[in-house]
C-alpha cells in the first residue's frame, strides 16, 4: 500500500540500493530523485541498478562527499518544483541530506547535528561539551602522535569520517604503530568514494571495557519518539567487527531508562532535529559510554530485526516522519529477533554445507552465503570480510540468540586447510 506523502520529489542523496528496495513496497512509481557522484554512478553501474526500481524517477550526477556542489544541482534538476522529503541512503550522504532539507524547508537532522555525525572528532567535542561520557580522546596525524597518546597502554585506532568500520583498530601495548598507521590510513572502500582526493582525519581514544549496544531511536523535532537498545556482538583481537545483534536487548528496566536518558541527552547535545540515529555505546559499571553515532539508517539488517521483533516497518514510519506526519511508532515488542554473521579462516572455500539444513529451521526468517566454492575470503577486518547471515525470530531475546547461534554452527563454510565453524579465526 502507497504512503501518502506532500506534493513533490522524494530525493535520497547516495544511493542506497538496500534502502529503496524496503521503500519501493510503500513509495509511489517515479517519486524518488537520487543523487550520487560522477564517479560513483559508473563504478557502481547506478543508472542500470536504479532503472530495476520503480520508484525512482531520475539520478542527478553530483558530488556530495565533502563538497556541497548537489544543491545547485538538485535545484537546476527540480526546476523550482517541489521537495516531499529528503533522506540519505549512505553514510556518506548524511551532511547532503541535511543541507537539502534545510534547503528546501523539510525535516531533517540539521545541518550542524549532521556535520557532527558525519566527523567523529565534532561528535566527542560535542558530546564531550555536554558532559556525557566519552572515553580520553584525541585527533593523530601519524604514528608519533598515536604512540604519544598511548603511553605504552591500549589504544583505539580509527579514521574520524569513514563508515563500515573500516581502518578501526584495537592497538595493544607492543603492537607496531607505523604499520597499524598505514592500515588505517590505506582502509577505503573506493566503490562507494569519488575518485578525487578527499580530506580524512583520523583519532585515537582509550580503550573502553565492557559489553556493546547499539541504540536506534526515532526522532521528530529533537524529541525521541521511540528508542530500541540492541544487544551486540563484536569479533574479539584487533578488528572489532559486528557479528550478531540480538533486538530487543534483555536488559533490565533500568538499565534501559539510562540508555533513553542518555540518547535524550545526546539528541540535545548536536542539536539533532528529525530522522533515525543509530548509536553504538559500551556500557561499563559506571554507566553507557558513547562509543560513535551515525545518522542514517542503521546496516546490518538491524531494520529488519526490529521490523520482526516489534512489527511494522521502520522505515515507512521513518519517512512518514521526515514528509512531516506524524506515523503511527512502535510499542512494546512482542516477539525478539536476532542475526548471526557468518565469517570462516581466510583462504580459499572448499566447500559450504547445512544451509538446506538451516533454511528448513523454524523461526529462521533468512539465511545466506556470499562464497561458494573456489571464492576467496579475506581475513576479518571490516563488515566487508563477512561471508554470510542467518536471521531468526523467537519469543524472547534469549530464545533468538540461541536459535541464531545454533544455526550459524550449522552452516559451516570450509577453507583450504582448515575445517573450522563460522567465528574461529
Amino acid at each position: 500500500m502507497h504512503i501518502e506523502l506532500p506534493a513533490g520529489r522524494v530525493v535520497m542523496v547516495g544511493f542506497g540500493k538496500l534502502l529503496l528496495n524496503q521503500m519501493e513496497q510503500f513509495l509511489p512509481a517515479n517519486s524518488v530523485v537520487v543523487v550520487e557522484d560522477p564517479d560513483i554512478i559508473v563504478k557502481r553501474e547506478v543508472h542500470a541498478a536504479a532503472a530495476e526500481l520503480d520508484c525512482v524517477d531520475s539520478v542527478v550526477a553530483a558530488p556530495y562527499h565533502q563538497d556541497l556542489a548537489l544543491v545547485a544541482a538538485v535545484e537546476e534538476h527540480l526546476a523550482g518544483g517541489p521537495v516531499a522529503l529528503v533522506i540519505a541512503g549512505l553514510e556518506y550522504g548524511v551532511h547532503g541530506a541535511a543541507v537539502l532539507a534545510e534547503r528546501f524547508g523539510r525535516p531533517g537532522a540539521g545541518t550542524a547535528a549532521s556535520a557532527a555525525l558525519t566527523d567523529k572528532l565534532r561528535l566527542r567535542a560535542a558530546a564531550q561539551a555536554a558532559g556525557l561520557r566519552n572515553p580520553e580522546w584525541t585527533e593523530v596525524h601519524g604514528p608519533e602522535d598515536v604512540a604519544k597518546f598511548a603511553a605504552g597502554g591500549p589504544v583505539v585506532l580509527k579514521p574520524a569520517n569513514r563508515h563500515a568500520s573500516l581502518g578501526v583498530q584495537l592497538l595493544e601495548p607492543g603492537d607496531d604503530l607505523a604499520a597499524a598507521w598505514e592500515l588505517t590510513v590505506g582502509a577505503r572502500d573506493d566503490l562507494m568514494l569519488p575518485d578525487r582526493e578527499l580530506d580524512w582525519r583520523y583519532l585515537a581514544e582509550r580503550r573502553l571495557y565492557g559489553h556493546e549496544y547499539s541504540v536506534e531511536a526515532l526522532v521528530r523535532d529533537g524529541r525521541v519518539e521511540f528508542l530500541n537498545v540492541t544487544d551486540k556482538l563484536t569479533a574479539g583481537g584487533r578488528y572489532p567487527v559486528e557479528l550478531g545483534h540480538v533486538v530487543p536487548a534483555a536488559i533490565p528496566a533500568e538499565v534501559q531508562e539510562r540508555f533513553a536518558a542518555e540518547t535524550a541527552r545526546f539528541v540535545a547535545a548536536i542539536g539533532y532535529g528529525t530522522g533515525i540515529l543509530h548509536a553504538e555505546w559500551m556500557l561499563g559499571e559506571d554507566g553507557p559510554v558513547l562509543i560513535e553515532c551515525a545518522g542514517r539508517v542503521p546496516g546490518d539488517s538491524i531494520t529488519f530485526l526490529l521490523d520482526a521483533a516489534y512489527g511494522g516497518n521502520v522505515i515507512r514510519t521513518l519517512v512518514e516522519l521526515l514528509a512531516g506526519g506524524s506515523p503511527r511508532l512502535p510499542g512494546p515488542a512482542p516477539l525478539a529477533a536476532a542475526i548471526r554473521f557468518l565469517s570462516a579462516p581466510a583462504g580459499t572455500v572448499v566447500e559450504v554445507t547445512g544451509l538446506d539444513e538451516v533454511e528448513r529451521t523454524a523461526g529462521v526468517l533468512r539465511a545466506g552465503v556470499t562464497v561458494g566454492p573456489g571464492d576467496r575470503v579475506a581475513e576479518l577486518r571490516s563488515s566487508w570480510d563477512r561471508v554470510g547471515e542467518v536471521l531468526v525470530v523467537a519469543a524472547g531475546p534469549e530464545a533468538a540468540l540461541a536459535a541464531a547461534e545454533e544455526a550459524a554452527a550449522t552452516l559451516r563454510i570450509h577453507t583450504d586447510g582448515t575445517d573450522a565453524k563460522d567465528g574461529q579465526r
